[in-house]
């Protein structure tokens, strides 16, 4: 991953992995509210963690030989604070929410798990886990940045606009983890 190609490589795979997410999310929002769990905010995470982590697998498995575990950690640790949510509410426990939070949470968790996963692998693991709460906040300002600042649109144009607005998340996650990836790869691999 020393080269700019590869760096690009792995915003653009970090982008699908995003974009993907964003379907899968919307396909598990309909699956959970058609067995009756429609309330529920882990397919939130499930699907955004999921189609992330399956895109980058696919360079780590190259540059790494592991894949697989990465989309589980990514997968895992996305949706931890949302199942965690989920099941306050279920025990009737009131727990403060905000979507952008509960990704950010997420991010420390996803770099957490993924840390694990780059340790044995790669000097200087360590310094994933700041990275992937900073690209995972950069990617979770979208939503605020849709929220609180753009002009309401309304109808297929304002939607429009907001799903490419949440889309510019993958980039900006996939800029920022990258560079830092680039630098563990580039300080050695332990394998």
């Amino acid at each position: 991953m020393n080269d700019p190609p590869v760096l690009g490589r792995w915003v653009y795979l970090t982008f699908l992995g995003w974009a993907l997410g964003f379907l899968l999310m919307l396909l598990l929002i309909g699956v959970f509210g058609m067995i009756g769990l429609g309330e529920t905010q882990v397919p939130i995470g499930l699907g955004m963690g999921a189609g992330v982590g399956l895109l980058q697998g696919r360079l780590i498995r190259e540059r790494l030989g592991t894949g697989r575990s990465w989309l589980y950690a990514c997968a895992a640790g996305l949706t931890a604070p949302f199942l965690v949510r989920d099941l306050a509410k279920l025990a009737d426990i009131d727990l403060p929410y905000t979507l952008a939070g509960s990704v950010i949470v997420g991010g420390f968790m996803v770099g957490l798990l993924q840390w694990r996963v780059l340790r044995p692998l790669v000097s200087g693991a360590g310094i994933w886990i700041p990275a992937s709460i900073v690209g995972w906040t950069l990617a979770a300002s979208t939503v605020v940045l849709n929220d609180r600042v753009i002009p309401k649109t309304p109808g297929l144009v304002g939607a429009l606009i907001y799903v490419g607005v949440i889309l510019v998340g993958g980039v900006m996650l996939g800029a920022l983890t990258g560079v830092v990836l680039q630098r563990l790869l580039r300080v050695g691999n332990k394998i």
